[in-house]
C-alpha cells in the first residue's frame, strides 16, 4: 500500500461511479481530495478521512478538462464509439453542478449502465457463482494508471495515478499490455511544432481498438480499486487479501487461467454449432412421422437457442463458468435425442464433431 503521497502530478481519478481531483498543470495538496464513505482507500494514500476539498473554479476546469480528454480520447478508441454511444450515452452531465464531479469522488446520475445494453451478458453474470459480488465496471474498467504515471511493474503496490479506462474490450492474450511505449507530445518547440519524448500510450488490437488487458483486469494492483472482492482487492501478489491459490504471478499465469475456463466452452460451442447444420439437412430427407419430425426440429431448435447465446455472450465461460458448462450439456443431450429419433428412419448415426 502507499504509505504517503503528499502531491500528485499530472494525475487523477475518475470513473462512471467514482471521480477524484487531478493536478493539471503542476500539483497540489492530495488533503483536498475527499472520497466519501471510503476511509480505507483514503489511508491507503495517507489522506485523513475527514479531508474535505478545497479547490478554485479555475483549477476544477483544468482538472475536468484533462480526465475528460483522456477518457474520451480511450473511448474513441472503443467500439462503443463506433457504435454511436457517446459520453452521454451513459452519463448525465446535468446531474452536478458544473465539473464538480470531476474534482472529488462522488456519484453522478447514470443514464444507462451496461446491462441496459449488454442483456445477453447481464443475464448469463446473474448465474455466475464466483464473482457474484461484482459488477460489469469492476472487469472491464478497471483503475489504471495515466499513461503520464504509468509503470510496468505490476507487483509494486500500485500507480499513483488511476482512472477508470474506457476502453471496455478484455484482451485475451497473455502479451498484450493496454500501454506501450511510444511518443508523447510534450509541449511545444520553438518553431511552434509539437515537441514529442517517450513515453506511454493507449495500445490498439489489430482492429485498431483500444483494449484492457488481462492483468489489469484480473490482478491489478491498484489500491484504489477497493471496489473488488469487499476490500480484499484482485489476484495480485502485492495488494491482495485472497486465499494464495487465488493469487497470480504474471499475465502469463491469469492467461492459464482464463484459458481453464473458456476452453470446455469453446469446444463445447464448435461441437454445438457444427452439428445443428448438418442435422438440420440430414431432416430434409429422413423418413420420419409428422410427429417425429417435429420433436426433432425443436429440440435443434433449443440446442440452437443456447448456442446463439454462449456466442452472443462472448465470454466463453468468464461471465458463469459452471452455468455455461451446463447450457453446453444441455445442448449436446438435446442433439443427442434429436439423433436418437431420427435413428427411426434407418440412417446411421451422424458424428457431432
Amino acid at each position: 500500500m502507499l504509505t504517503k503521497i503528499t502531491t500528485l502530478t499530472l494525475s487523477c481519478l475518475a470513473a462512471i461511479g467514482f471521480s477524484a481531483a487531478c493536478a493539471a498543470e503542476g500539483s497540489y495538496n492530495v488533503n483536498q481530495i475527499n472520497i466519501p464513505k471510503k476511509p480505507e482507500f483514503m489511508a491507503s494514500l495517507g489522506i485523513a478521512k475527514d479531508a474535505k476539498p478545497d479547490l478554485t473554479k479555475d483549477q476544477k476546469t483544468q482538472l475536468a478538462g484533462k480526465a475528460y480528454h483522456e477518457k474520451a480520447d480511450q473511448h474513441f478508441m472503443s467500439v462503443h464509439a463506433q457504435k454511436g454511444v457517446s459520453c452521454n450515452t451513459c452519463h448525465d452531465p446535468r446531474s452536478l453542478d458544473g465539473v464538480t464531479w470531476m474534482a472529488v469522488v462522488n456519484k453522478p446520475v447514470i443514464r444507462q449502465t451496461c446491462q441496459d445494453c449488454h442483456t445477453v451478458q447481464a443475464d448469463v453474470f446473474a448465474h455466475t457463482d464466483t464473482h457474484d459480488k461484482l459488477d460489469c465496471i469492476a472487469c472491464h474498467m478497471p483503475n489504471v494508471a495515466s499513461a503520464a504515471d504509468y509503470s510496468t511493474d505490476q507487483k509494486a503496490a500500485g500507480p499513483k495515478a488511476l482512472r477508470r479506462i474506457h476502453t471496455y474490450k478484455i484482451l485475451v492474450d497473455p502479451k498484450a499490455s493496454s500501454m506501450v511505449e511510444g511518443k508523447v507530445k510534450v509541449g511545444k518547440d520553438d518553431t511552434g511544432k509539437d515537441d514529442t519524448a517517450k513515453g506511454y500510450v493507449m495500445a490498439k488490437d489489430e482492429d485498431g481498438n483500444g483494449y484492457v488487458d488481462l492483468m489489469w483486469s484480473c490482478a491489478r494492483n491498484t489500491p484504489a480499486d477497493y471496489t473488488v472482492f469487499e476490500g480484499k482487492g484482485c489476484h495480485n501478489a502485492a495488494t491482495s487479501k485472497l486465499d494464495e491459490g487465488l493469487i497470480y504471478q504474471d499475465q502469463k499465469e491469469v492467461y492459464g487461467e482464463t484459458l481453464k475456463w473458456q476452453t470446455p466452452i469453446k469446444e463445447g460451442y464448435k461441437e454445438i454449432a457444427g452439428a445443428i447444420p448438418r442435422m438440420r439437412k440430414l431432416l430434409e430427407v429422413t423418413r420420419l412421422s409428422p410427429a417425429d419430425q417435429t420433436d426433432a426440429r425443436l429440440l435443434l431448435d433449443k440446442a440452437d437457442q443456447i448456442a446463439a447465446m454462449i456466442k452472443k455472450d462472448g465470454s466463453w465461460g468468464m461471465h458463469a463458468q459452471n452455468y455455461l458448462l451446463d447450457q453446453v450439456k444441455t445442448a449436446q443431450a438435446y442433439l443427442a435425442k434429436a439423433q436418437q429419433i431420427m435413428d427411426k428412419g434407418g440412417y446411421n448415426k451422424i458424428a457431432t464433431k
